[in-house]
């Protein structure tokens, strides 16, 4: 611990003293600083041949690289002095940043393969220096003597980096692509500026990688900047939905958000489709399909998809024993499998699938019956359930002609004809199952 002593300001001997110290601190600052400002200015001296951004195609005899290695040691040398003790100016200060940027840079550019391992276990300390450093030199940096000098050597190695990139997604080698376009937007970032291009590709190369994580981090980022929005959320639900196993309620945050940004979107409208039918909320699912179609009329799976989602509503209020709402759900199901047949004639999965309803909804109908006490009614009833067999089985012929080899029409149908005791065509259904090892 340092002891003062107590002053005695008549005393000349101590005034003398007090003055020799605060000499000898002020000497010792101003070498100090300007051993700082000396070794920043060597560092640009030894740099200056570098300044031509093609160098390192000219460097034919490595001399360019030895100059590099000799500002990088100067740099170095300024800045462990400036963290030890910053006595710098901040236009000194910028400077000393923006050299310390622009040379590391260059050090990870023109690295060899001898250098690797190195990089590897410092990668947080070269992206401090070099891209950090620029960063930094740009804030302080007040009257903008550097600030076209970083632009420029950003561009350059943005474009650079994303040429790389393309190279190597074209060559399948994801893992380097993805480094080559994170690498290119985190280059912008020093300069305040989002590359769209760059986060795409880097989403695109971690899609490919199947490394969830970073695709999300990627294809969010467009997003937020509004680049290639509708299918930037399309392929992050997706790959959110990949990372959980399935329609999520993550991947259902980026959906509303989305539909938001992109009201019009179908494709959001799909996967909101999806997800309420995942959950089993075929109201919900409904709801999204009905809205699709309003954008789409002539899209015969909007169609479809209305039918299928009727249809388990239908279902769903049956069990609940709830038939005559079960009835208006088994009518627009109905509807909608006509469209789809009517827009696609060879659709063979909406043929079956409305075979199948007028099963579903005759078997319904059976099992009321047997409650009911009135013969007439009884009777009335019994026959609109055979109806819905009648119904049943034309949509189900022709799902087989589209489909010859589908067994499950085959024995639905087979069913059918047996209640219905149509022996010919039982007899024609019963051969083909048994042809097909059935």
């Amino acid at each position: 611990m340092i002891k003062l002593a107590t002053v005695n300001l008549n005393n000349k001997n101590t005034m003398t003293m007090k003055k020799i110290i605060i000499a000898s601190a002020l000497a010792g600052l101003t070498t100090f600083t300007y051993g700082q400002k000396l070794e920043i200015t060597n560092a640009a001296v030894a740099y200056k041949p570098l300044n031509n951004p093609m160098w390192m195609m000219m460097d034919k005899d490595g001399s360019l690289k030895k100059k590099l290695y000799e500002a990088k040691t100067e740099i170095d040398k300024a800045y462990v002095k400036y963290e030890a003790a910053n006595t710098l100016k901040p236009k000194d200060e910028a400077k000393l940043f923006y050299y310390r940027g622009i040379i590391y840079l260059d050090y990870l550019m023109s690295a060899d393969s001898s250098m690797l391992p190195e990089l590897e276990k410092n990668e947080a300390m070269y992206d401090e220096a070099s891209l950090g450093s620029l960063k930094k030199s740009l804030k302080l940096d007040t009257r903008g003597m550097y600030k076209k000098q970083i632009e420029t050597k950003i561009q350059l190695l943005r474009g650079t980096y994303l040429q790389g990139g393309v190279a190597l997604f074209q060559q399948e080698k994801y893992k380097d692509a993805l480094e080559a376009f994170s690498g290119a937007a985190e280059m912008y970032d020093v300069i305040g500026l989002k590359d769209s291009l760059a986060l795409y590709n880097a989403a695109l190369s971690a899609d490919r990688l199947e490394d969830y994580d970073n695709a999300i981090k990627y294809f969010k980022a467009c997003a937020e900047i509004g680049y290639k929005t509708e299918v930037s959320y399309q392929s992050l639900i997706a790959n959110v939905n990949k990372k959980n196993g399935g329609p999520s309620d993550e991947a259902y945050k980026y959906i509303v958000e989305g539909k938001k940004t992109n009201p019009g979107s179908m494709a959001l409208l799909i996967e909101e489709f999806n997800y309420h039918l995942s959950k089993g909320d075929t109201e919900k699912a409904q709801s999204s399909l009905e809205e699709a179609i309003k954008k789409d009329p002539d899209n015969y799976v909007f169609h479809f998809n209305i039918g299928a989602t009727f249809d388990e509503l239908a279902a769903k209020k049956h069990k609940e024993g709830k038939h005559d709402e079960a009835d208006v759900f088994a009518q627009k199901a109905i509807e909608g499998y006509k469209k789809a047949i009517e827009l696609k004639p060879d659709f063979a999965d909406a043929y079956f699938n409305l075979g199948v309803l007028f099963n579903n909804e005759s078997f319904e109908l059976n099992s009321l019956v047997n409650e009911i006490k009135d013969e007439v009614l009884y009777k009335k009833e019994k026959e609109k359930a055979t109806g819905y067999l009648k119904e049943a089985y034309p949509y189900l012929e022709e799902s087989n002609k589209l489909q010859p080899k589908d067994v499950n029409t085959l024995k639905l149908l087979k069913n059918i004809y047996f209640n219905l005791e149509m022996d010919d065509e039982y007899a024609v259904v019963k051969a083909k199952l048994e042809a097909l090892g059935q």
